[in-house]
């Protein structure tokens, strides 16, 4: 193995363009790995085994760390702090519509940890702490696993978590990645691979060690990415009986071959390791997406000072080329955005039972039309609450980059665990995107949120997309586990239109998982959606001053709930339930009591919203 110090001089082509940094105090090492394929699986030959890790309780408390001395102090003083009562709201950006959602995974597990996929077929898979769901589009269960059974043809696996999934539209196949083992003595990055486009038939499976060094290490909190041919995961490396908040010792980055994945050979990869800068381990490092589709072969990557109180630093990693030219190689770059981002305080819920917030890292990237977009945690000093923070970095090529940077928050709730997804038209100068994120308050039970950024970066309010039923209370602690992420995609073949998957508050203090088809409504990138791009369904008069009349059709008898809010999302209430019968249905609602504006309204059923339509009331 060879140390490698790119002290003088880095060179990556991206895009066709070539990039030159020198970045003193830079260091890595590379490693090449080659693994066999670990097992082949049928879901017909595959049991269904039980969840392998369920929180019930709290072990006796551990000394803080200085990560969570820090939030204690911001809790403390946050609470001083008075809260205006307005939401924050950015205007010039169209609001995001949402369409066809419904509930998915359900686990006792914690954190309730979301990811997700779709393909062009409209098959999707949603993972979570600790089991993998595969449904269609219209939220119909196919088959549901435990991570444990999943890879299960692999060993024993007997603690499983942090799930990963993404979905390559160039190959139409889907990867899977979780973790296995939060010791050195069996720690495992499980990484599968459908054999097709239909994640219910084979599957590749494959294990990477999680520690490559031979000490007491561990992985943990992968996050994945895909070039054009490529598989990049980074994992954070953790000292044996400690958490990711005391026990970090470095992050890795590992770059695969697909090609070998999705046939069933090995995979050929590179990990780099000892990523440093001024001999200092870099902590958390996102890899970033692609937008309108995969780029490569050169990919980019992210990290923040995560546990600071506060700072601007952003590194910028950068992979040269494919293992298989030959010439792969790791660069950094470290630059400065001028909006600060910050280690937050936790989020309340109406229980006054806190939700814990992590840190400041980089969550979500990806790269479109010569700018990279990146979203995470941190504090909105004017509210001292957490919020999340959007920025790009254009022109990374050159020189002289320009960073930009905002936060999006909100004076009467509390944000976390953002993630963005590319929903433009793929032209030059659309910047077109999604961002959906965690909200709770004490007044709001933590449910799913997300705002739209338009082509000239312009912010929508947020929207609703799940509200919460109650408040999270699976610890006997007071900061209980929120969910580390979210995940949302582009549907590559449908212009406008992503879908995501966040989490909600149950009655009964679970956390669930929600799953929602986003479709942008902005008329400037051509976008006009329809009542139909959600289901069948006929509404009139349009506007309506008196009664207004919807059609729609059932296949069985379904208790309906009508629910109506604001286009901004608020307001949401149920103002009637009714039975509706097999075949063609005619439902009727009165709008005089109903102020002039634009409504939303859903016909919801205990699976989800069955149907959407967009009504102006008007007196």
């Amino acid at each position: 193995m060879k140390n490698v110090f790119l002290s003088l001089f880095a060179c990556v082509a991206f895009s066709g363009i070539i990039l030159a940094q020198n970045t003193p105090g830079f260091t890595y090492t590379a490693h090449r790995l080659n693994t066999p394929i670990g097992a082949k699986i049928v879901f017909d030959e595959l049991p269904a085994l039980p969840e392998a890790h369920i929180l019930l309780k709290k072990a006796l408390p551990a000394p803080l760390s200085a990560v969570q001395q820090a939030k204690v102090q911001l809790d403390e003083q946050r609470r001083n702090h008075l809260k205006a009562a307005s939401l924050h709201k950015k205007s010039g950006a169209a609001l995001p519509i949402v369409g066809r959602n419904f509930n998915a995974n359900v686990t006792n597990g914690t954190p309730n940890d979301n990811d997700f996929a779709i393909g062009n077929n409209g098959m999707i898979i949603s993972c979570v702490n600790t089991n993998i769901l595969m449904l269609n589009d219209t939220g119909r269960a196919l088959i549901q696993r435990s991570l444990s059974a999943f890879g299960n043809a692999l060993g024993p696996l007997n603690r499983t978590y942090d799930p990963r999934a993404i979905y390559d539209p160039i190959a139409d196949r889907f990867i899977v990645v979780y973790l296995q083992g939060t010791t050195s003595a069996d720690t495992r990055i499980i990484v599968a691979f459908s054999e097709t486009n239909d994640p219910t038939k084979g599957w590749n499976l494959y294990q990477i060690p999680g520690n490559i060094t031979g000490d007491s290490s561990w992985s943990d909190y992968p996050i994945i990415s895909l070039s054009k041919t490529e598989l990049f995961i980074t994992v954070n490396r953790l000292r044996d009986n400690s958490g990711w908040k005391d026990g970090f010792i470095e992050s890795y980055i590992w770059q695969v071959e697909t090609s070998g994945g999705y046939a069933g050979d090995s995979l050929v990869q590179k990990v780099y390791t000892n990523i440093k800068y001024n001999d200092k381990p870099v902590w958390s490092i996102c890899p970033v997406k692609g937008g309108a589709t995969l780029h490569g072969p050169d990919m980019y990557f992210l990290s923040h000072r995560p546990s600071d109180l506060r700072n601007d630093t952003v590194f910028v990693h950068y992979i040269t080329n494919t293992i298989a030219s030959g010439k792969s190689s790791l660069g950094m770059r470290v630059l400065k955005n001028p909006q600060a981002y910050g280690l937050q305080p936790n989020a309340i819920m109406p229980n006054k039972k806190k939700l814990q917030t992590n840190d400041a890292r980089v969550l979500s990237a990806m790269y479109q039309g010569g700018v990279i977009y990146y979203v995470g945690n941190t504090i909105n000093p004017s509210t001292f609450s957490p919020a999340i923070y959007f920025g790009r970095i254009h022109e990374i090529w050159t020189n002289t980059p320009r960073l930009e940077g905002e936060i999006i928050g909100s004076d009467s709730l509390d944000l976390g665990y953002p993630s963005i997804a590319y929903v433009g038209t793929g032209e030059n100068g659309d910047h077109s995107s999604m961002i959906t994120f965690s909200h709770v308050s004490e007044k709001h039970f933590p449910g799913t949120s997300v705002v739209y950024v338009d082509r000239n970066f312009k912010v929508s309010s947020p929207v609703f997309v799940k509200q919460g039923e109650g408040s999270i209370n699976l610890i006997l602690d007071s900061v209980q586990r929120w969910g580390d992420y979210t995940g949302i995609q582009k549907k590559y073949n449908e212009l406008g239109v992503a879908w995501l998957s966040g989490s909600w508050g149950t009655n009964s203090g679970q956390n669930r998982t929600w799953i929602s088809r986003m479709i942008n409504s902005d008329p400037s990138v051509g976008m006009q959606p329809t009542e139909t791009a959600v289901q069948a369904g006929k509404m009139y008069p349009n506007p309506a001053s008196d009664l207004v009349t919807f059609e729609f059709e059932m296949t069985q008898k379904t208790l309906l709930g009508i629910e109506i809010m604001g286009i901004d999302g608020r307001n949401q209430k149920t103002i009637a339930k009714a039975f509706a019968k097999p075949g063609l249905n005619q439902l009727q609602i009165n709008t005089q009591d109903i102020p002039t504006g634009l409504y939303i309204i859903h016909l919801v059923s205990d699976e989800g919203i069955q149907f959407t339509f967009k009504c102006m009331v008007k007196h």
